[in-house]
């Protein structure tokens, strides 16, 4: 998505821009070579994420090897270690923060000769020194952004976690979280401001997506889609209007904080069937350690108006987290066995760099790991705490799985979900996934 509106300011801006996802293509290096060498760019630019920054680095190498392009790194790992990125002798720039703005104006640059100096946002090299330029203003008018340009995709091979239908495809409604969680980067990109998107601009995306693309669901990938309560009635309000006929989901996590029975039936309305909730620890000593600002009975409250409104629920849980011990989290796996959501996560913390509970960690010297590869969601924990290690908590990711899931009521309730074929397939491929991490 983050590339897709890249995209999207380009074309605005009159370039010719080509888009190219190589995992989802399963393109080779050589077939990269050969798209660098047909289609000669003079800009190219990279996202990538802590787990992905080294391949990145070795992706801008093939491009300085075989083309005559400036190259442009952005996202989250490269706008919080900008110094570090950049420092790569082929990496020419990096964008830091938000890079819709960011990037046309480089582009424009380096088409006409411009001064650099003067691209707000934008890090690079000049005589040997690294040039950090004025900070970028985050975007108040996110209506003034296109659409991500998803024409630009050479085809459609994305799957979403338990989407009912297909095909089904993601949009962004906002950005920015007023959270102060120090496990989460989110505010070191986006800021704690909540910005957002019009109610029609949402709606008229919605509809270009189903009139267009055939869409059958649509998936919100907002940090906290219900910040704004007043929001939620006008989207609700404004797809009711149109009689737009889609299914909703939010996967990406609500805050139990930010929701109410008016604010969950109003998602309902709107045509919402799923939604998921950031709960991360069964323990109120935990949760106040990483600033969730909430509390259990919170949590619980919102569970129960969810499950009285009707949707299915995904719960989120985060083991590892800064004080975490065996009594901790088995508080945890019992809090989500009493909770009982349709689907529930048991992942183990990556304290990303640049977050606040990853420069906690270095001050406890309890970072074990420093290979940026290692940092992805589903790889072994790159930390320890005082009483458990990196094997203690696989071991506990396990236990957590195999306690929630391995019970008779759950078995059977699983099997009733799968109400269609696509969903079929999605967890088919979801329990294989959960059955490795529970026995090996």
């Amino acid at each position: 998505m983050g590339l897709a509106y890249i995209a999207a300011v380009l074309e605005q801006a009159s370039h010719t821009v080509q888009m190219i996802d190589i995992d989802a293509d399963n393109i080779s290096k050589e077939d990269f070579i050969k798209i660098l060498s047909d289609n000669r760019p003079d800009l190219v630019g990279i996202t990538a994420t802590t787990p992905t920054v080294t391949k990145a680095i070795e992706i801008s190498k093939d491009i300085k090897n075989n083309s005559s392009a400036y190259t442009m790194i952005g996202g989250v790992h490269p706008t919080l270690k900008y110094r570090e990125v950049v420092s790569n002798e082929t990496i020419d720039f990096v964008i830091k923060g938000e890079g819709e703005r960011t990037v046309v104006e480089l582009a424009s640059c380096i088409e006409e000769g411009g001064d650099l100096s003067k691209v707000k946002g934008l890090i690079y090299k000049k005589d040997g020194s690294i040039v950090v330029n004025t900070e970028r203003e985050l975007i108040v008018d996110l209506d003034s952004i296109p659409f991500p340009a998803i024409h630009l995709f050479r085809n459609q091979n994305y799957t979403y976690p338990d989407s009912f239908l297909h095909p089904t495809f993601p949009i962004v409604t906002s950005r920015g979280c007023p959270g102060k969680c120090t496990f989460c980067n989110t505010k070191n990109l986006h800021g704690r401001q909540f910005r957002y998107r019009s109610a029609k601009n949402i709606v008229d995306e919605i509809e270009f997506l189903v009139n267009n693309y055939g869409a059958r669901e649509v998936h919100i990938w907002d940090d906290n889609f219900t910040t704004s309560k007043r929001r939620v009635y006008e989207i609700r309000d404004e797809i009711i209007k149109r009689k737009v006929h889609v299914l909703l989901a939010i996967p990406n996590g609500l805050r139990v904080d930010y929701v109410n029975l008016e604010v969950l039936t109003a998602l309902k309305e709107m045509g919402v069937y799923a939604i998921a909730f950031g709960v991360e620890s069964g323990s109120q000593r935990i949760l106040d350690n990483v600033k969730k600002q909430t509390t259990l009975k919170r949590v619980r409250e919102a569970f129960e108006l969810s499950r009285k409104v009707g949707f299915e629920i995904w719960a989120f849980f985060i083991l590892g987290l800064p004080g975490d011990d065996e009594s901790t989290i088995m508080d945890t796996i019992s809090f989500a066995k009493s909770l009982d959501p349709d689907i529930v996560k048991f992942h183990i913390l990556k304290p990303f760099p640049g977050s606040a509970v990853y420069e906690e960690f270095v001050g406890q010297n309890l970072i074990t790991d420093t290979d940026y590869e290692h940092y992805g969601i589903h790889t072994r924990p790159v930390h320890r705490l005082d009483s458990l290690s990196e094997d203690d908590l696989m071991e506990w990711q396990k236990k957590a799985y195999r306690m929630f899931y391995f019970r008779p009521s759950k078995i059977i309730s699983q099997i009733t979900r799968l109400k269609s074929w696509n969903r079929i397939k999605l967890n088919v491929s979801a329990g294989l996934s959960i059955l490795k991490k529970v026995a090996f």
